[in-house]
């Protein structure tokens, strides 16, 4: 009997350390178990990170062509003269002899241009029309050149800067600038003067900014 006793209190004993082993305090989350709703939260959360706005670049200019530009009617208006005729696309797009070094050097990094020469037949009477896009930066430090310096007189039309001189090689001409954002328009020969130079100048450059 005794080994009896001992053998069912032994029995006795490891039931109750099996079922301690296995049971868990009121209250416990066992650690096998994942935590399936918070994951299926954290999956289901969409992200609240903005996204960025992309940056917008500019629409670089176009010039246009010279039938487009100006017509034959506004320059004739201009310079009072209907014997005027054009205009006739350069053969070649050039930095004229008379441009300055920072001239120059807007003209040479040019993204667009377009040439157009006028005229009255059989007469020394003519003059040529350049207009350029060209860097907004580059432009406003050509502005600046041209303001500082006293070869030029100095205009405006509204926000478009004009700038004219007289350059007497040969037989004499007039060249004048307009300048607006990224657009440049050059006007040179012996049919403009210091006033109407400028103002055609001014009309293309707000033919082609509309």
């Amino acid at each position: 009997m005794p080994s009896r006793r001992v053998r069912i209190a032994v029995l006795t004993a490891l039931l109750v350390a099996l079922c301690g082993c296995s049971a868990e305090p009121p209250g416990t989350v066992s650690s096998a178990s994942p935590d399936t709703d918070g994951a299926s939260l954290a999956t289901e959360t969409p992200s609240l990170t903005p996204t960025p706005d992309p940056t917008l670049s500019p629409e670089p200019i176009a010039v246009p062509s010279c039938a487009e530009l100006l017509s034959i009617e506004q320059v004739r208006v201009t310079l009072n003269d209907d014997r005027v005729e054009g205009p006739a696309p350069l053969d070649a797009i050039e930095p004229p002899s008379v441009l300055g070094p920072a001239a120059r050097q807007t003209f040479e990094t040019a993204i667009d241009a377009v040439g157009c020469s006028y005229g009255i037949p059989y007469s020394d009477g003519g003059f040529y029309v350049i207009v350029l896009a060209v860097d907004g930066a580059s432009a406003s430090e050509l502005v600046s050149a041209l303001k500082a310096s006293d070869e030029y007189e100095q205009t405006a039309r509204g926000d478009i800067a004009m700038f004219s001189k007289g350059v007497p090689e040969g037989i004499g001409t007039y060249l004048g600038y307009a300048l607006d954002e990224n657009v440049w328009a050059i006007v040179q020969g012996t049919m403009v003067s210091s006033t109407t130079s400028v103002n055609i100048a001014a009309d293309a450059v707000t033919a082609v900014l509309g």
